[in-house]
Parts: structure tokens; C-alpha cells; sequence
């Protein structure tokens, strides 16, 4: 896995190309442009107006033409709907080869279809999640069978400015969007019963996000700082017959752990069944 700090090096000089400039695009185009990646090296195509309007002021260079972006590229992201991925291809194929080093950010659109469009081009497939946005994101990337380790290192520099970056085979890309990409989800859910629970114990609503996002916050950081597993930590919390073993006791009865393995495996086989291989 990458380290916060990310090399922009494998970068140096390149021109990358974004098919798309929506919440993901420009969440990448902005990670890019904090680690110091100069704005003459990004270009960006989408049809929507305002969506090239927020890539332009992150400093990008931006038009609707999406030839135009793909004949310029040698890193092309794929950051479109997947129902807009072949639309998008037919026109970009033809301007890309094996000096381009094209990344799909695509969920569910595997590497044998992508490969398939592009037989002689070095593909590169990534799960990213939400919190690239500021920069706190987890992406995992799978490399095609044309992708060699300078590809790898450019897609990790890529989405590493934006977070931590994982190699993982194709094979685990179902159970990867089910835990990473669908997850800031998980826990929204989450806090958004946390929060009503608050509420409904007569706690002022600000006082109640305070304390519910520094918690949070403060455990996070508490477990990956500390060494210990979850278990260690909630023993620590948990005294003898106390305010945390009631709620605990309460959860077990309600089954919320089984609940929530259930969950994390349906997401994992909505992924299986809206893949296009």
C-alpha cells in the first residue's frame, strides 16, 4: 500500500486526461493539484457545462470534445458512468495504443471488457471510494495483462494523491467495492441512528454531531494508533455491568453484527451480478 506521502515522479510530464469531470474526476484532478501536480498537465471532457466549469477552476484545461482529450492523453481516465463507458471508447480508441496507460474508474466494468475495446493498450482498473474527495480515499487497482510495473506505478501515483492505494487482484474487486466503495455508506447509516438517538435523549442537535464526529474521529485514530484489535478496545470501554455492556448486550440481542455481515455480502454479490465482463 502507498504511504500518504505520494511520489508525483512517475508523473513528471505527462499529460493526463480525464473522460469525465463529475464528484470522482474532479476529486482526483484536486488530490493531483494539492500534491503539486501543475494544471498544464490535466485536461478534462465532459458534456456537462458546470462539470467542466469545477474542473477549470481546480486548473485544469477542459473542453466537451472527448477525441480531443483521448488523441492528447498518455494517462486517459475513465471516470464516466458505466452506461456511458462504450459511447465513450468508440471515440477515444482510436486516439489511444500503447503509449497510453488508460485507468477505469469505472465500477463493475472489468479488465477482460476494457481489454476486449482496447486490445493493445495498457488498461488498469480501480475501486476508489467517496472520501477521495478530501482526500482521505482507499482505491484499489488491478492491472490488465499489457500493464507492466512503470503502468502500476503511475495509476498508484495517480490515485495515491488522493489517498492510500492498494494492488489487489481482479478477483477480490466484488468484495473490495462491497467493504471500501459501498462503505462510507456503512458507517453514514450509522451515525445518521446515532445521531437520532441523541436527539431523542434530549441532546441539542449540535452538541450531538460534536460529540457523535469527535468520537468518531478520536476512535479511529485511537485504533490505528494503538495496536490493539477492536475487541481489546471495546474491553477497555466496557466495564462489569456498566452504560457500554448494556448497549453491547442490546446489539448482540439485536443481531446488529450479523446484520451487518449480511449487508456487506449483498453488496458483494450486486457487484458480482452488475459486472460487465
Amino acid at each position: 500500500m502507498t504511504s500518504r506521502r505520494v511520489s508525483l515522479q512517475p508523473l513528471r510530464g505527462k499529460t493526463i486526461g480525464f473522460l469525465g469531470a463529475g464528484t470522482m474526476g474532479c476529486a482526483l484532478i484536486a488530490g493531483l493539484r494539492a500534491a503539486g501536480l501543475p494544471g498544464r498537465q490535466l485536461m478534462a471532457a465532459d458534456p456537462d457545462a458546470a462539470a467542466r466549469r469545477r474542473a477549470m477552476r481546480l486548473g485544469a484545461r477542459v473542453t466537451a470534445e472527448v477525441c480531443r482529450v483521448a488523441c492528447a492523453a498518455d494517462v486517459l481516465v475513465l471516470a464516466v458512468k458505466p452506461p456511458q463507458m462504450a459511447a465513450v471508447l468508440a471515440c477515444a480508441r482510436e486516439c489511444v495504443g500503447r503509449h497510453t496507460v488508460v485507468i477505469s474508474i469505472a465500477a463493475g466494468i472489468t479488465l477482460r471488457w476494457l481489454q476486449a475495446r482496447l486490445p493493445d493498450v495498457p488498461v488498469i482498473r480501480v475501486m476508489p471510494n467517496l472520501p477521495a474527495t478530501v482526500r482521505c480515499g482507499f482505491s484499489a487497482i488491478a492491472a490488465g495483462r499489457l500493464a507492466r510495473a512503470a503502468h502500476r506505478r503511475v495509476a498508484e501515483a495517480l490515485l495515491g494523491a488522493s489517498g492510500a492505494v492498494c494492488r489487489l487482484p481482479e478477483r477480490h474487486f466484488n468484495a473490495i467495492t462491497a467493504v471500501s466503495g459501498s462503505g462510507p455508506a456503512y458507517l453514514y447509516y450509522l451515525v445518521d441512528a446515532w445521531q437520532q438517538a441523541a436527539r431523542d435523549l434530549g441532546l441539542p442537535p449540535a452538541v450531538a454531531e460534536a460529540a457523535i464526529a469527535r468520537t468518531l474521529q478520536g476512535s479511529l485514530a485511537l485504533w490505528r494508533c494503538g495496536g490493539l484489535p477492536p475487541a481489546a478496545l471495546i474491553r477497555q470501554v466496557a466495564s462489569k455491568g456498566g452504560t457500554t455492556e448494556a448497549a453491547l448486550q442490546q446489539f448482540a440481542r439485536g443481531r446488529v453484527a450479523a446484520h451487518l455481515a449480511a449487508g456487506i455480502r449483498a453488496a458483494a454479490r450486486r457487484s458480482k451480478a452488475l459486472a460487465w465482463r
